[in-house]
C-alpha cells in the first residue's frame, strides 16, 4: 500500500513540473502538504445516500446550468457517478458508531474503512494535480484601505 502511495505521489509531482520557479515552489508546498496527510486523517465513512444525492444534484437542471455557466458545456457527472458506485460497493447505508474493540474484531469493516480513506486521499491528489487559480494569482497579503470607493483616483490611494 505504501509503495502505491509513493508511486502516486511521484506521478503527482511530475504533473507539477514547470519552468516558472514561483509556481513550482507553490506546487512543491502542495505536494509536501499532501505527503504530510496520511490516510488516517481522511474520513472513514461514505454514505450511499449522500453519494446518490450528489449524483442527483449534478444531473438536475440547476447543476447542469451551473456547469454550463462555468465551463461552457454540460456535465456528464463522471466524478459523482464514480463516487456513487464506489459508495455502493464500499460505503454504508447507515451511520453506525462502533467501539474500538468491536471494530478491531471486524476485519471486513476495517478494510472497508481503509478503502474509503484511500478513496478520499486519491480524490485530493487528483484535485491538487489539476491545479488552481493560485498557480497564477497570488493571495493578497495586505488589506485594501478603501475597497468600496465609488470613483477611485490615484490621489485617494495615497491616503
Amino acid at each position: 500500500m505504501a509503495k502505491q502511495d509513493d508511486t502516486g505521489l511521484e506521478k503527482f509531482q511530475e504533473l507539477f513540473s514547470s519552468p516558472d520557479t514561483e509556481i513550482n515552489q507553490r506546487r512543491q508546498d502542495a505536494i509536501r502538504t499532501v505527503r504530510e496527510n496520511d490516510v488516517a486523517s481522511f474520513p472513514t465513512d461514505l454514505s450511499v445516500l449522500s453519494a446518490f444525492d450528489d449524483v442527483l444534484a449534478c444531473f438536475a437542471l440547476g447543476g447542469q446550468i451551473k456547469n454550463y455557466y462555468r465551463y461552457g458545456t454540460y456535465s456528464t457527472c463522471d466524478a459523482e457517478r464514480k463516487k456513487f458506485w464506489f459508495a455502493v460497493w464500499n460505503g454504508s447505508t447507515t451511520e453506525k458508531e462502533m467501539t474500538v474493540d468491536k471494530l478491531a474484531g471486524d476485519a471486513r469493516e476495517l478494510e472497508r474503512r481503509q478503502k474509503v480513506q484511500a478513496y478520499y486521499k486519491d480524490i485530493l491528489l487528483q484535485k491538487k494535480a489539476e491545479g488552481s487559480s493560485e498557480d497564477v494569482w497570488q493571495e493578497r497579503k495586505e488589506l485594501l484601505r478603501q475597497p468600496y470607493m465609488e470613483s477611485p483616483s490615484p490621489e485617494t490611494f495615497n491616503q
